[in-house]
């Protein structure tokens, strides 16, 4: 089972540096990656039946959010391959590690593309799926000790004084 996850966790890396780079280059990701990292995600989902609900939130809750935006401003502010990217990773991860993915390229994006910006005078338009890619590759590696920090950081504080 273990070798098996390491596989699909192996073709899902492979994948997402594909993305990186391909995406930085021509703004459009390749629609093989998606169609890869879906297919591990399906095997992953099949693995764990027990918790199929949470890889299927995953897929939806980004890549909802991702086609609400894409509608309201006419694909102006994301493309659909940000949207399958976040759908097939989402599968793949489940809904808390996709949400932390969102997150660190969300925020990596922010740092990195205004600093580009202001450095190397590059536009506002920025490729999303590497630094999406980013934050998928680090959800994989980290996105349980990470989740698991951040809830026990959460309980530690909101515990009422004395107790």
């Amino acid at each position: 089972m273990a070798n098996v996850e390491g596989v699909l966790s192996g073709v899902c890396v492979a994948a997402l540096i594909v993305i990186a780079v391909v995406d930085e280059r021509t703004l459009e990701i390749p629609p093989i990656c998606n169609w890869l990292i879906g297919i591990a995600g399906g095997i992953h989902l099949l693995m764990d039946l027990p918790h199929v609900m949470e890889y299927v939130a995953g897929m939806c809750c980004v890549s909802g959010i991702f086609i609400i935006v894409y509608w309201l401003t006419g694909g102006r502010a994301i493309g659909g391959g940000d949207i399958k990217l976040m759908a097939a990773a989402g599968l793949f991860l489940g809904w808390k590690k996709i949400l932390l993915a969102l997150l660190v390229g969300f925020a990596s994006a922010t740092v990195i593309h205004c600093l580009r910006m202001r450095l190397m005078g590059r536009g506002r338009v920025l490729a999303l799926g590497p630094y999406l890619a980013f934050g998928i590759f680090t959800a994989m590696l980290y996105g349980s000790e990470i989740i698991t920090w951040y809830s026990n950081f959460q309980f530690f504080y909101l515990q009422p004084f004395g107790k």
